[in-house]
Parts: C-alpha cells; sequence; structure tokens
C-alpha cells in the first residue's frame, strides 16, 4: 500500500474524476489500517468522510464501523477489564469503548494528594492499582475509607452534585487510575444514551460519598441546620446583579446561617450543571415571634442533588449572614 498521505490525496483526485467507487475503496482500506494500528481517532474521521461523500456505500460504512469497534475492543487492557468485570458486564460493546476511550491514565506515587476539598476538579477516579485514603477534612482529617483496585471515588462532583470537592484523596501506595472528565458526558449523548444512566446506577450500588460520611456519622456542613417547610421565591442573576430570565418557587427543605436548600423540578440533567455556580437571589419567609418576616439573600448555587426519577435538591450558599435566620436557629 501506498503511503498514507497519498493514498488521501488519490480519494481526492478520485472524487474529482467522479469515480467514487474507487474513492470507497480507498476510504475502506484506510479505515481498517488505522483501526489495526490503534489510531482510533482517525479511523472514526475517515469513517465520517465515508459517510459523507458515500452514504449509500452500506457495506463498507457497516463493515468499517465494526472493525473499529472490535479493534477498541480487543485494545481495553485486560487487567483494567478485569477490575471493573462488573461495569463492563452491564455495558454493550459500543458503550464499553466509549467508556474507556473516555478515560485518561494518570498515575500518582505514595504521599501524593489526588484532590482535596474544596477543588472544583469535577473527574472520577476509576482505581486500577493502589490504595487510596479518602480523608474527610473539617476540624481535623478523619479517614473515611481505603478505596482499592475496583472503587471509584469523584462520583458527586462528575454527576455534578457538588461544585466543589467534599473530600480528600491521598495515595497511601503507588497508584494507577484512569480518570473520567464530566465533558465526555456530552460526547456520549446521541450516540449512547444510555450510558450516563448506566454508570450513575454503577455508582449508586457501589455506594456514594454521602452515604459513606452518613454511615460514619460525619457531618460535612459547618452550620447547624433546620429543617423547615415552606415555599422560597427564587431569581436567577446575570454576574452584574440583574435578573436572569423569569423567577419561579421552589420547595424549601432546610435552612442555616450559611445557606439553603431547596427542590425544583429540573427539565434535564444538563440545565442543571450549568447551575452551578450561578448568582441566584432568594426571598421567603420564617417565623418570628410567634408572627412572621420575609427575607431576602444573595448567594450562590454550590450544589445540585443528582435525582433520575424526582426533583433536584438545588444548594445556595448566601453572601453574609442574616440575624433573622440566626434568631430562628437559636444562634
Amino acid at each position: 500500500m501506498e503511503p498514507v498521505s497519498k493514498q488521501e490525496d488519490l480519494v481526492d483526485q478520485h472524487l474529482i474524476e467522479g469515480n467514487k467507487e474507487a474513492a470507497v475503496k480507498i476510504l475502506y482500506e484506510l479505515i481498517v489500517e488505522h483501526a489495526k494500528q490503534g489510531d482510533f481517532l482517525r479511523a472514526e474521521a475517515l469513517r465520517d468522510r465515508l459517510l459523507d461523500v458515500a452514504p449509500m456505500a452500506l457495506k463498507e460504512i457497516s463493515e468499517s464501523a465494526d472493525i473499529i469497534d472490535e479493534a477498541k475492543g480487543n485494545a481495553i487492557d485486560q487487567a483494567h477489564r478485569n477490575t471493573w468485570k462488573e461495569l463492563y458486564t452491564g455495558l454493550s460493546p459500543e458503550e464499553a469503548n466509549a467508556l474507556y476511550f473516555s478515560m485518561k491514565e494518570r498515575s500518582f506515587n505514595a504521599g501524593d494528594v489526588i484532590t482535596s476539598v474544596g477543588d472544583s476538579d469535577t473527574g472520577m477516579y476509576f482505581l486500577d492499582k493502589g490504595q487510596v485514603d479518602m480523608l474527610f477534612m473539617k476540624d481535623d482529617s478523619k479517614s473515611l475509607k481505603i478505596l482499592e483496585p475496583g472503587d471509584i471515588a469523584g462520583e458527586d462532583t462528575f454527576f455534578y452534585h457538588t461544585a466543589l470537592r467534599t473530600i480528600t484523596l491521598v495515595a497511601k501506595t503507588p497508584v494507577k487510575t484512569r480518570i473520567l472528565e464530566r465533558k465526555a458526558l456530552t460526547t456520549w449523548k446521541e450516540n449512547y444514551p444510555a450510558l450516563e444512566q448506566k454508570l450513575a446506577d454503577f455508582c449508586n450500588k457501589t455506594g456514594r460519598v454521602s452515604e459513606i460520611l452518613l454511615k460514619k456519622g460525619m457531618n460535612r456542613r459547618r452550620n447547624l441546620r433546620r429543617k423547615l417547610n415552606g415555599k422560597v421565591g427564587v431569581q436567577l442573576l446575570n454576574p452584574s446583579g440583574t435578573p436572569a430570565g423569569k423567577p419561579f418557587i421552589g420547595v424549601l427543605c432546610d435552612i442555616s446561617v450559611s445557606g439553603l436548600c431547596f427542590t425544583f423540578r429540573l427539565s434535564n440533567n444538563e440545565v442543571a450543571r450549568k447551575l452551578l455556580g450561578a448568582r441566584i437571589k432568594t426571598q421567603l419567609v420564617i417565623p418570628d415571634n410567634g408572627a412572621s418576616k420575609r427575607i431576602e439573600q444573595l448567594g450562590k448555587v454550590v450544589g445540585i442533588g443528582y435525582h433520575v426519577l424526582s426533583d433536584h435538591s438545588i444548594h445556595v450558599r448566601f453572601d453574609k449572614e442574616d440575624e433573622a435566620i440566626k434568631k430562628l436557629l437559636g444562634l
């Protein structure tokens, strides 16, 4: 076979001459060659071109897709696949390939801090080798769990539960992990629409950070919260402080001197993610000496609960404390 660059030039030449059949043949051969070499990005780009120039070349289009998928499947690290057997068993071959090739491998030395409380890191970590200490940092550090191969960390920020890390991860031994960035969810939507939910279900089954904290009797919130029923008026704000869109009503869950939580049905997960970090104005009525008092607070959306069939829980941090709320909480 001639050098790849010359082959691609020949494709252009055949198309100019109207010899589509010859162009299809060369494109197909190039796809196969790149797939065998493990250059999947190029193989897929050439297949996209094949679809553009010859959408009726169904045999070549179908077979080239199968060849790429098979080559990808063969390229998945076997040790990794064995470690994550339960996860991959629930995926189709195409979904397994999409997941694996969306990950990036990264290694850490013993003692390295992988991610810390407060980081805006949205990656999810799949531990392939070594041990990682999951630490809860509040007044002092407490070990929540020693993560081992087959454990996941970072699902809270990956599935937009919170904008910032709530735990610290420290490599206890030399570690090899694969990191999946949140942006992968967007690329999966068209071709692998069920993959996000399958991944979320797997994380729910293996246990989330919030559940580990609950079992350990630890509260990551620094301020006392009080359950409070009622409605809360919500207005999203532009960076300039002016209203962004129409106001809406949420259902109040709880309140503290530093913030509140309310529920609201968001149209989809992407909308929820876009709300993270948004400026917000809230209005609510709280009890005050047998009467009621209307308060208004400016703040920021710092977390959104991950829900599939129910309303989302939206967590707001106030810009400043309110004396009426302090009084309500007995502070």
